[in-house]
Formats: structure tokens, sequence, C-alpha cells
């Protein structure tokens, strides 16, 4: 006993060759193969029990499982290639298998049927239970669809369509390029406030140089005057490398190059009298690299 078949919900594109009964026999033959031909191109990284492809009186149509949103760019791209009258719904098919020896009818397939005798080249028409499936798992693609307006057939069937609005598309996507733009913008900012708030409220410690200087002197830290030693006995300064001037009175000015760590203490030591301290010249030696 051959087993009915399956009843299955799927995603249905109905594609119609304009003007088709007007053509030739062989017109209308090569005009089917070459929508067929465009399908097989559209469709061709879809696996193969994603989607089955069928013959149609005026020209093909297409059932598509899975996310409705994957359909609608599938059917908006064979609408572009192919200029057909083109309808998509949502709904309930009886299939008689997945692939290319299936047999399908039902409520859903009608359904696209009727948005594409209705469609356009320019405007793919969506069925209201399409729109709402498409909510459903994709809402922001959702809000690009527009109403197409209420058609009646030549049953006197009210249908209620929807459109994608290429304009809300390219706005949504500017949106999110300026949202994500933004966002950068603001993760970069908040890493240079964070770093100047580290800097401010948990500033490096400083260096501190000790003066051990004889007899009076002014003490110049990078050309700004710190101070007089005596009494300064020492001058904090930040990580990194400084100017030292020492100028005293009736002697030559002596100025030296120091690198210091953030928190380190080191000691400057001079006689300008006298010979200098052993300390003196093996502390600066060794931070002029000397031996």
């Amino acid at each position: 006993m051959t087993p009915s078949p399956t009843p299955v919900y799927a995603n249905i594109a109905y594609f119609r060759i304009p003007e088709f009964e007007t053509r030739t026999v062989a017109q209308q033959a090569s005009e089917k193969e070459s929508l067929e031909a465009k399908l097989r191109e559209v469709t061709a990284r879809l696996p193969a029990g994603d989607r089955v492809v069928l013959d149609a009186d005026e020209g093909a149509a297409l059932v598509l499982f899975g996310d409705p949103e994957r359909a609608l760019e599938i059917a908006q791209s064979v609408h572009r290639k192919a200029r057909v009258h083109a309808g998509l719904n949502y709904g309930p098919l009886a299939l008689s298998s997945r692939g290319s020896d299936a047999r399908v009818f039902g409520d859903g397939l009608v359904g696209a049927a009727a948005a594409a005798r209705f469609g356009s080249p320019e405007r793919l028409l969506l069925t209201e239970d399409f729109a709402k499936a498409l909510d459903a798992t994709a809402p922001e693609r959702s809000a690009e669809l527009e109403t197409a307006g209420e058609f009646t057939d030549t049953k006197v069937r009210l249908h209620s369509f929807f459109t994608p609005n290429e304009r809300k598309r390219r706005a949504g996507r500017r949106k999110l390029v300026i949202t994500a733009l933004g966002g950068v913008a603001a993760i970069l900012f908040a890493g240079v406030l964070a770093r100047e708030a580290v800097q401010r409220f948990f500033p490096p410690p400083f260096a501190t140089v000790k003066l051990l200087v004889k007899p009076r002197a002014d003490i110049y830290i990078d050309g700004v005057m710190k101070g007089r030693t005596p009494p300064l006995t020492e001058v904090q300064v930040t990580g990194g490398k400084h100017i030292v001037e020492l100028r005293s009175q009736g002697f030559a000015p002596l100025k030296m190059s120091i690198d210091v760590q953030p928190g380190e203490q080191v000691t400057l030591a001079y006689n300008f009298t006298g010979a200098s301290k052993p300390s003196f010249w093996h502390e600066w030696k060794r931070r002029l690299g000397g031996s």
C-alpha cells in the first residue's frame, strides 16, 4: 500500500513568467529552461533535502525548508535575476518525498501562486502567513516589510500582501553600521577614560633624588628650578630620563642626565670646592652606562 503524502509546513516561492501564454511553445520551453537554470544557480549551495524545484503551468515553484529569512533571500535573488512575477508563502503542503521526483500540493502552494499572480517584475509579494513566520524568526527583517495592499482573485477571495522595502533595508543596515561604529568608539573612549582615571587616581610612584651638594647650589630639573640646597635635601621626579643641573655662584654649572624608575631612590653628591665623592662618580657613571 502506497503511504499517503506527509503534510509539512514550508516556505514556497512561486515564479510566473510574464506573458507566458502569448509565447510560442518553443519560447515557453526556452523560458522555462532559463528560469529553472537560475533556480539551480541560486540554490546550488543548499543541501538537496532543503529544496524541491517544481514545474508549474506558467513557470516554476521552489519549496524551501527551514529559515524564512533564507527563503526570502533566495526568492529576492531569483526575482532580480529572472525578472518574473514572484510570490512567497509559508503554509502546509502534502509532500510525497523530498527530491526531484516529489509530488507537492496543498494550500501553501496555492497561496504562493496567488501572490505571484498579483506580483510584477518590480515587486515581490509576500503573503500574510509568510510575514508572520518571518516576524517570529527574524523580526529585524520583518520590520523592512510594508503593506502592498489587498487583492481579490477570480474566486472573490481577498488576499493581503506585503513587499520588502529596499530603502528600509538600506536604512537598517546603515543604522547597524552606525551602531557598531558607535559601540567601537564607546569602547575606545571608555578605555581612554579608564586609563586617564587610573593615571589620575593611581599615579605611578615618583622617584626620589637625594641631594648632597656643597656649597649651596640651585637645583634645576629639566630646566625648571626646584629650589636651593641646603635647605632642599631631595627632589621627586617622574620615572624616566631627566636633565639635572646644579648652579653654584662662582663655579661652572654641572649638568647631567639621569634615568630613574618609578619608586626608585638615588643620591646625587657633589662638592663644588673639592674633589667629588666616590659615591657621586660611581652613581652617575652607572647611570650613564660607564664602568
